[in-house]
């Protein structure tokens, strides 16, 4: 089955927005204004570093979508899952992360919808009955 056009933009959008994210934080681990944002935000650095890791983690995700493996659109769910809930607990801004509350569910709503999901089902060898 062909990949949906949704599968591919979003897998590339999390490839692409996921190196980014890693470059700019492994380049600019001294700039000021990310030291001052990381110092409003009551946690650990260890925990900060944690949840940097979502960004290999969606690499992986967003290739393995690419490559029609239905782990990698739960590994995104849950990773995302983790990641909003985790925001929602360290955030000082609580309101804005509702805008990512509402993409994070239409996001899902397209993955699981049903020719995005015929589309993991029959690609990975699973059949539709």
């Amino acid at each position: 089955m062909k990949r949906p056009t949704f599968v591919t933009v979003l897998a590339w959008f999390l490839i692409m927005t996921s190196v980014a994210s890693a470059t700019i934080i492994l380049l600019n681990p001294h700039n000021q204004a990310i030291q001052e944002m990381v110092k409003q935000i009551p946690v650990p650095m260890g925990v900060h570093i944690t949840l940097c890791s979502d960004s290999a983690i969606n690499t992986v995700a967003g290739f393995a979508m690419l490559k029609a493996k239905n782990w990698g659109r739960w590994l995104y769910v849950l990773c995302s899952s983790i990641g909003i809930l985790a925001e929602f607990i360290i955030s000082p801004d609580r309101p804005m992360i509702l805008y990512g509350i509402v993409l994070f569910i239409c996001i899902v709503y397209f993955l699981f919808h049903s020719q995005t999901h015929c589309y993991f089902q029959t690609s990975s060898g699973v059949s539709n009955a």
